[in-house]
């Protein structure tokens, strides 16, 4: 699914935007939305962490799975290397819970999720 571009593309200096702190209006640039099909497209739009063919080094996957990737990862982060915001090889395809799992967010959103709530506190 290609996203539909901006009639005018405007160019900047990504590395220096970024070490400005302008990292979200990276996120919003045609040059990074070009970059993100590049990969899906390389990786086949399947999240690497659960075929077994990425890993951070730190968390690896309980089982060995096909799914569909809809996140690119810089594998080196943007804010500590801005150089290689746009390098193909420094980015990786993941899925939701591949991206929430090597950010340290899945135990805060699992947690969130699988909370019952009870909807009357009984007091007897």
């Amino acid at each position: 699914m290609l996203k539909k571009r901006r009639s005018r593309r405007v160019c900047y200096d990504w590395p220096s935007e970024i070490r400005k702190g302008h990292i979200k209006q990276f996120y919003n640039s045609t040059d990074w939305d070009i970059l993100r099909e590049q990969v899906l497209e390389r990786d086949k739009h399947v999240c690497q962490f659960f075929i077994g063919k990425w890993n951070d080094g730190k968390h690896f996957p309980n089982e060995i799975k096909i799914i569909e990737a809809v996140y690119v990862h810089h594998i080196k982060p943007i804010k500590e290397y801005p150089e290689l915001a746009l390098d193909i090889n420094n980015c990786v395809a993941l899925s939701f819970l591949a991206h929430e799992i090597i950010e340290d967010r899945y135990l805060l959103f699992n947690h969130k999720h699988n909370k019952k709530e009870t909807l009357i506190d009984e007091k007897w």
